[in-house]
């Protein structure tokens, strides 16, 4: 395959059998085989989502129980408040790249499943794991330059904005003005990085399983999802869409618990708030594989429509050629 090896050596591929034809699928279809994919194998998908799941989950489980403290307004309410924000802020920041770090080797392990399913073989969560894991640092990577790519626009106009707001202070009158007309200005250029975000997020999203399936790098991976997203841009909107539509509707679930945690208090509040972490991470649990299954097979179906990867993925699926016996040669007279 391009790019250096593929996910599985070629001499495992002989002799298998697929239920899933690969040609061009619309995006009702390509969602319906994602979930048809997911109920079939939902162990499988589920356990390989559980890590950065319980990442999040421990994460935010630790600053509850260690960064948060209780304190009494005056009309006697009881707010919740950070106590040690140096230790919160560690917590935050290791466990946001831990999260990273296993979203990226997850869904490397969730494309591999998926294209062992598609040539007929096994896959289980154990083989899925050691397949990711043997080059989880470019994987990670990958995510990194997925999300830099995502976000450096929203960083720099953010930035700049509170620059300008850090003069307010030191200018007066007219200068005043100059500086809240250039806040107004940078305003509108942070919504605009937003909406550069979502389409940039649209671009490098196939960025992970170009990594997995072609043995990509980093910066190639990012460019390969981008030229195989010169067009159909918009389904993967709507698989945004529908993650985010199925994520509220878990938090639709669970958002009684935040009302009854904002009156309660002490070991109740922490009972309560442990009961929500344990809410988000059934919902990443859950709503997570579909993601990484829609995200690969969308990746297969750029490739079929632009490379007829389709033929390539046969002849791996039925295996090499036999090799070309050896000729014969005629028996050498013997002597008299």
């Amino acid at each position: 395959m391009a790019g250096g090896q593929s996910w599985a050596g070629s001499e495992s591929l002989a002799q298998t059998t697929s239920g899933y034809d690969l040609r061009p699928l619309s995006t009702g279809e390509v969602l319906d085989r994602t979930f048809q994919l997911y109920r079939s194998r939902f162990a499988l998908f589920a356990g390989l989502a559980a890590l950065p799941a319980g990442v999040s989950f421990v994460s935010g489980a630790l600053q509850v129980l260690f960064t948060m403290g209780e304190r009494t307004m005056r009309n006697g309410m009881q707010l919740q408040t950070i106590t040690k924000p140096v230790l919160y802020g560690v917590i935050v920041t290791i466990g946001v790249l831990l999260y990273f770090a296993c979203y990226g080797i997850t869904q490397a392990a969730t494309t591999w499943a998926v294209a062992e399913i598609y040539l007929g073989k096994p896959a289980s969560v154990g083989a899925a794991w050691k397949a990711a894991t043997t080059h989880w640092f470019r994987y990670v990577l990958v995510t990194l330059r997925q999300y830099w790519s995502i976000s450096w626009w929203v960083m720099l106009s953010v930035g700049m904005f509170f620059s300008v707001l850090a003069l307010v202070p030191r200018l007066g009158g007219g200068s005043a003005i100059a500086v809240g007309v250039l806040s107004f200005i940078f305003g509108l250029q942070i919504f605009a990085s937003f909406i550069y975000a979502i389409y940039a997020a649209i671009r490098v999203s196939l960025a992970v399983p170009a990594s997995v399936i072609e043995s990509l790098g980093p910066n190639v991976a990012v460019r390969r999802s981008m030229a195989l997203l010169t067009e159909r841009k918009g389904r993967i909107f709507l698989l945004g869409l529908l993650i985010i539509a199925m994520s509220m509707i878990v938090g639709m679930v669970l958002s009684p618990l935040a009302f009854i945690g904002m009156r309660a208090h002490g070991a109740e509040r922490n009972i309560l708030q442990m009961v929500q972490l344990s809410g988000a991470f059934l919902s990443r649990l859950l709503v997570g594989p579909v993601a990484a299954i829609a995200l690969c097979l969308f990746y297969f179906d750029e490739r079929v429509r632009h490379e007829g990867f389709d033929i390539e993925f046969l002849m791996l699926r039925t295996g090499p050629p036999p090799a070309n016996p050896p000729a014969e040669t005629s028996p050498s007279p013997e002597p008299a």
